[in-house]
């Protein structure tokens, strides 16, 4: 009895004094290095205007049920969250169409197309999983829901709903553009600066709109 009792206090005394010690460490040191290998630089022919972006909190769920001899013995639930940002533009180079009339200034722009792939935050993602089998089906469930990030929000950022919660914002953009790169040009000078509205091609009234404002055969 004695002896296992001076063998815990061994012991006991041990642990206190790698704690202390463990206290006492100096400040651990990480070094985070970052390398780029083949890269490759391409132009933008025309280039770009971003004119909105839509900041979200991404949810991916997925939910596997598991079975022995077709008999369900329980499911691995998965999820995994993490901020997002859609970005959009339009491309300078494609047609503009400008056309003056009265003391308006009616443009029809190009569609917006999303930036891709879609930015996300990593360093905030949160991911878990739960369920009976989760300790050994959970780490697979949480690494199959992050590959599947980006080409799901890619497939969402072109849904039509996304085209349209932006569409207003990117419109008040191309508003401010045209009134700075447009109707600051000479030949706008010496008449009082239009009202600009602006519609997009794709949009129904940019569709309906277009053929009245075309140049005349």
């Amino acid at each position: 009895m004695r002896l296992a009792l001076a063998t815990l206090l061994v012991v006991g005394i041990a642990a206190n004094a790698a704690l202390f010690a463990w206290q006492l460490r100096a400040p651990a040191r990480t070094t985070i290095t970052a390398s780029t290998s083949n890269a490759v630089v391409m132009r933008t022919p025309g280039g770009l205007l971003e004119v909105s972006t839509i900041s979200t909190e991404e949810r991916f769920d997925s939910s596997t049920t598991h079975t022995v001899l077709d008999v369900p013995v329980g499911r691995t639930v998965a999820q995994v969250r993490v901020p997002a940002v859609y970005r959009y533009h339009i491309q300078l180079a494609q047609d503009w169409t400008f056309r003056s009339v009265s003391d308006a200034l009616i443009v029809i722009a190009p569609p917006v197309r999303p930036s891709l792939p879609v930015a996300i935050d990593t360093t905030r993602l949160e991911s878990f999983a739960f369920g009976i089998w989760s300790p050994l089906t959970g780490p697979d469930a949480i690494a199959s829901l992050q590959r599947s990030i980006t080409a799901t929000l890619a497939t969402k950022a072109l849904a039509p709903d996304m085209i349209r919660l932006q569409r207003e914002a990117a419109r008040q953009t191309i508003t401010e553009f045209v009134q700075k790169w447009v109707v600051q040009q000479p030949r706008w000078q010496a008449t009082r600066a239009p009202t600009v509205f602006v519609f997009f091609d794709d949009e129904p009234l940019g569709r309906r709109a277009a053929p009245l404002l075309a140049d005349p055969p």
